[in-house]
């Protein structure tokens, strides 16, 4: 193996692991360095694929996990705390029962990758097609993006 192809390896694991942290600004990074539209799209659809399956299922597991530990401590009966409600959580509830699993898709490219999939596998886990829906967002995101950002480099915009 060359040492030209090995850290061109290593150059899209890490455009990999940054469309994983944060998507939104990797299309555009990925462009000003230098890279065609079709790698673009290819490496930030498959660290969203990665990162969502990932996230996903560490979601599913974590949420479960989660009321075993609520229902087994609920036989304790320790007093009760009044609940809380913030705005912020108000403005949650209301958001996920207005626009649902759409909505999560809509707004996906805005939080990253990991914190879409954990809302995904908390919120929608029901439909099993709920993490081929959110890589599909991603990847529809990601030529959003990438034509936003070569149109820019081109000097369309």
């Amino acid at each position: 193996m060359g040492e030209g192809l090995i850290s061109d390896i290593i150059a899209y694991l890490v455009w990999i692991l940054m469309s994983i942290v944060k998507f939104l600004l990797t299309p555009s990074a990925m462009i000003v360095a230098g890279n065609n539209w079709l790698e673009v799209i290819v490496t930030c659809s498959l660290g969203a694929t990665i990162g969502i399956l990932l996230f996903y299922n560490a979601g599913k597991t974590i949420s479960s996990w989660w009321k075993r530990v609520k229902a087994s401590s609920l036989n304790i009966k320790p007093p009760k705390k009044k609940r809380f409600v913030t705005k912020r959580k108000r403005q949650f509830i209301k958001f996920k029962r207005q626009y649902g699993l759409v909505g999560l898709m809509l707004i996906s490219v805005f939080i990253s990758v990991p914190i879409t999939a954990f809302l995904g596998a908390k919120y929608f886990s029901h439909n099993r097609n709920t993490p081929v829906y959110l890589i599909a967002a991603f990847f529809v995101w990601g030529c959003v993006l990438t034509f936003l950002s070569w149109s820019v480099k081109s000097g369309w915009v």
